[in-house]
This record gives structure tokens, C-alpha cells and sequence, in this order.
């Protein structure tokens, strides 16, 4: 495969705006490592497309919008003609200064960029792109939905309910009865759509579960309600297209005064590492594995994902908990992690995401005209 300039696209209108940026510094980093000409395109949280010719130490810091204005205004980037609004695709090469890429890499990640909606338009792009396409992005997003995916392929979850933002705005302690008669507490709360545990709320109480409604409502239409599981957190990275292969599975490991992993949690306070490989038996880790594997064909992932699982620490049980299609780059995310520690570099593991990129797209062509 001759690839040789990739497009990563950050940022992006998303509660995961600043993990995105991060997650993108690294990846640029890794590209050039690779040898590829990296061609780098924000999306503010405005929405707004911006060439980005700055540092990656910037980038990390999430202050890049500023940086690039000021680049683009020395370079002397002219404004765009009609010739270059008149497909995705121009659009997209408009903002890459004029150079097509032979692969487009969303490190993005969460709502409008994680949930099937950017992939749409990479689609229209007509040119490869890294991850799962417009149906297994948007099913992994709503966690509702994918939970009645697993369910009928035989994969086990913990047992939910799911609430609509209307009927919680109308009486949210109505709301809360329904749930307690359904599900035990204490109950766990999270916006159907969204990720890195932004929104999650914990309810101990029947009055503490309609307050948490509320406000985990305003993250998302649909919130997803969980019993609570007192559980060990295992994850496993998933790479490939139709025959896909796993790492060795990890452990977030969180200290004792740290209730669950939350966003704060995973990004900013030092309360939790990950231990790779998990310590489990030898048998356990190959049960979650080939349930994750079967997890990642159920949703048709293509390209990479991280597969979440809750271990009982009471029962022993193995319940999966959601899968992401785009998961993080940063220092301490487990996806890249996870590679490095079954042989595989960052340098070698972009290389691979690039090229089943381009497999995937030629795998996936059609004919689009009668």
C-alpha cells in the first residue's frame, strides 16, 4: 500500500474537545514516526475547520485555535473558491492545503465526532479513513442500543433501563419510583450518548437517583441506568477489519478512595493506573477475550475499538460494558498501551490502522450508479 500523507482531524464540537487534542498530539507524533507527511485539520468547538501548521506541546494544552489563525495568516492561506466548496472531498483537501491524503485519521472523539456523524461526511469524502463506519460508530455511541445488540448475540449486561429526558423534565421523582421497583440501588447513571465518563452520576437513594436524572439529562436525550456492580474494571484493544485480533487484556486499577472512573478520574487526578496484563487467570482472560472479539463482529467494528468489561469482585461474573470505536491516544490510555505490551510499538500499530483503512475501504466499495 503506497500511503503517504495522512490527515488527522481533532477536536471537534464534543464534551471530549481537550482528550481529543491529546489524543491527536500523539498520533501526529506517531504518523511522522511512521514516515508519513501528517496534515493536520481542527474542528473548534464551534465547529468551524481550521489547517493547523502548529506544535504538538500546544496542541496538548488544547489552545491550539488561536495558533493556527496566526500560522494560516503568515503562510498567506488564500480564502476558498467555489471549486473548492464543491464536495466533501475538496473541502476537506481545501483545508490540507491543497493536498489530497491518501488516509484520513479521526482522533476525535464522543458526540458528532465518534457517533457515526463525522463518518458520514468521511464518507462523502471518498477517501479512506481509520475506524468504523457510519452504522457500528452510531450503535456504539448509544449504549442503549448496543446493549440490545449484545443481548442478542448472547454477550451478557448488566442489567438496565433506559429514561428519555422528557418524562425526567415532567417528574423526575416519578422516574426515580419506576426505577427502584425495577432495578435494586444503589443505581448507575450515564448519558446514553457520550463518552470518557462524562455525565456519570452514582445514586445511593430514591431522592439522590431523581436529583442525578436531572443532571445526567442535560448531557443527552436518552440516560441509561444501571445496577451497580462492585466490579473490576477489565478492558481489551481490538484491531482489525473482517478478522480481527486482540491484545492481552488490562486493569484500571483505581486506589481505594476512588469510587468509580470517572472523567476527572481518567484524565486529571493520579487515582488510577492500568495493569497490563490484567491479573486474572489465564482462562478468564481468554473467556473476555473471545467475548470481546465477539462483541466487536456484533457491532461490525472495523479498524479498532476498546472492548469494556465489569468482573464481579462478588460473583465472579463477567458482564460487558460498552465498546468504543475511537479510543484514546493519550499517555495513559490503555488502547496503545495494551499494543505495546503484546509487541506491537505506536509507530507499528498507526502503520497497521492506516493500512486497514485502506483495506476496509476497498472491501467496502460499491457501485453507486443503475
Amino acid at each position: 500500500m503506497n500511503i503517504k500523507t495522512v490527515c488527522v482531524l481533532f477536536g471537534g464540537v464534543s464534551t471530549e474537545h481537550l482528550i481529543s487534542c491529546i489524543s491527536a498530539a500523539n498520533i501526529i507524533e506517531g504518523l511522522q514516526e511512521a514516515g508519513y507527511v501528517v496534515l493536520s485539520v481542527g474542528m473548534t468547538e464551534e465547529g468551524e475547520f481550521i489547517r493547523y501548521l502548529g506544535d504538538t506541546s500546544t496542541l496538548r494544552q488544547g489552545k491550539w485555535v488561536e495558533l493556527a489563525r496566526r500560522e494560516l495568516m503568515n503562510v498567506g492561506q488564500a480564502n476558498p473558491s467555489a471549486k473548492d466548496l464543491k464536495s466533501p472531498q475538496t473541502f476537506l483537501t481545501y483545508h490540507c492545503g491543497g493536498v489530497k491524503p491518501d488516509v484520513i485519521f479521526p482522533a476525535v472523539h464522543g458526540i458528532n465526532c465518534e457517533d457515526g456523524v463525522l463518518q458520514g461526511f468521511l464518507e462523502m469524502c471518498k477517501i479512506p479513513y481509520v475506524g468504523a463506519g457510519v452504522l457500528a460508530s452510531a450503535a456504539g455511541m448509544d449504549k442503549s442500543f448496543a446493549k440490545m445488540v449484545f443481548e442478542a448475540a448472547d454477550i451478557p449486561v448488566v442489567p438496565y433501563a433506559v429514561c428519555r429526558r422528557s418524562e425526567i423534565e415532567e417528574n423526575p421523582q416519578k422516574v426515580a419510583y419506576k426505577l427502584t421497583r425495577k432495578l435494586p440501588l444503589p443505581l448507575f447513571l450515564k448519558p446514553a450518548n457520550g463518552g470518557s465518563s462524562v455525565g456519570t452520576k452514582e445514586a445511593l437513594t430514591e431522592a439522590a437517583l431523581a436529583e442525578a436524572l436531572s443532571e445526567v439529562a442535560l448531557y443527552d436525550e436518552k440516560v441509561l441506568v444501571e445496577a451497580y456492580v462492585n466490579a473490576r474494571e477489565i478492558e481489551v484493544a481490538v484491531l482489525g477489519n473482517k478478522n480481527p485480533q486482540a491484545a492481552v487484556p488490562g486493569e484500571i486499577v483505581k486506589e481505594a478512595d476512588i469510587a468509580y472512573y470517572d472523567y476527572e478520574t481518567k484524565y486529571f487526578k493520579q487515582g488510577a493506573d492500568v495493569a497490563l496484563p490484567a491479573p486474572i487467570p489465564d482462562e478468564m482472560a481468554e473467556v473476555i477475550t473471545n467475548l470481546a472479539l465477539r462483541a466487536y463482529q456484533a457491532l461490525e467494528c472495523e479498524g479498532l475499538a476498546r472492548v469494556d468489561f465489569f468482573l464481579d469482585k462478588d460473583s465472579g461474573k463477567i458482564y460487558l460494558n460498552e465498546v468504543n470505536t475511537l479510543p484514546g491516544f493519550t499517555p495513559i490510555s490503555l488502547y496503545p498501551k495494551a499494543w505495546e505490551k503484546s509487541g506491537m510499538n505506536r509507530k507499528q500499530l498507526l502503520k497497521i490502522l492506516c493500512e486497514l483503512a485502506v483495506e476496509r475501504s476497498e472491501q467496502n466499495a460499491r457501485k453507486t450508479t443503475a
